[in-house]
């Protein structure tokens, strides 16, 4: 059974293909589409940020399979297209991810930094780090 866990078993290969994405229903306020290859990893994301927007009054998704990459996508909105909601609402997310990537990079060049009830050269003292002088 361990070999499913670590990813050995042949029939069970996560994230390891191109994302498929099959549109089941579509109309000008609602849509639903099947997307294969992909988790919880983006779609959360996408639905908060789809939630965010005013014009959507639902957005939720759901893993078909805990065994299978896929999800199925529900949007609905008031006035405009789901494709567009979904198209804004990715465009947050790239701004956000990016934002964070850079924060992110520059806490990694800054290293540590010491507790705030801590001096400077204490910390570096206990830690060996040259990097939070």
């Amino acid at each position: 059974m361990s070999e499913i866990y670590y990813r050995r078993a042949p029939w069970w290969t996560p994230r390891s293909r191109e994302i498929e994405i099959e549109i089941l229903n579509s109309t000008k306020n609602s849509l639903e589409i099947r997307v294969i290859g992909e988790t919880h990893t983006f779609f959360n994301s996408l639905v908060y940020e789809l939630l965010r927007d005013p014009d959507v009054t639902f957005a939720s998704y759901k893993i078909e399979h805990p065994l299978f990459d896929r999800i199925l996508l529900v949007v609905k909105t008031k006035e405009n297209s789901p494709f567009e909601a979904i198209r804004k609402a990715v465009n947050r997310l790239r701004k956000r991810f990016s934002s964070l990537r850079k924060k992110l990079l520059k806490a990694i060049e800054e290293g540590p930094l010491p507790p705030p009830f801590m001096e400077r050269k204490e910390w570096k003292r206990i830690s060996g780090n040259k990097k939070s002088e």
